[in-house]
């Protein structure tokens, strides 16, 4: 990335609703992406550390990682999963988790691209502190 004085690793996370990962598995693929880096996509996992509803044994398992190792996660803080089975609850299930990266560096923001079940979330990472305007009340 340009304008950095250090290499980040930036990759996308998808986790597959049937497979239940524990502690040592997100241990291990976060140790494969060095000392500084933004993983962030669908974890699947909920929790309510980044503003899931509800705590589910992958967020769990995600969350022991996060808080042992010191990690920081960046969520919109809004619902990022839609379902179309009414007998499901819209809930977070999309955030970045990080190490390294100050959250004064960056910006998160919904992208409402209703194409799929599932709201994107875009991160702005920025070489300068980036002010985030208040919302208007």
């Amino acid at each position: 990335m340009k304008g950095f004085p250090h290499k980040i690793t930036i990759t996308a996370v998808y986790c597959p609703p049937r497979h239940n990962l524990n502690k040592e598995e997100f241990e291990t693929f976060f140790q494969t992406l060095g000392p500084k880096f933004i993983a962030g996509g669908y974890y699947n996992s909920k929790h309510s550390l980044w503003d899931s509803r509800l705590i589910a044994t992958k967020g769990r398992e995600l969350s022991k990682v996060i808080q042992e190792k010191n990690y920081s996660f960046l969520s919109t803080g809004t619902t990022t999963y839609w379902p179309t089975d009414v007998n499901k609850i819209p809930d977070l299930l999309d955030f970045f988790a990080t190490i390294g990266i100050s959250s004064t560096y960056t910006d998160i923001q919904s992208s409402y691209n209703l194409t799929s079940d599932h709201s994107p979330i875009l991160a702005t990472l920025s070489t300068l502190v980036i002010v985030i305007k208040p919302t208007p009340s």
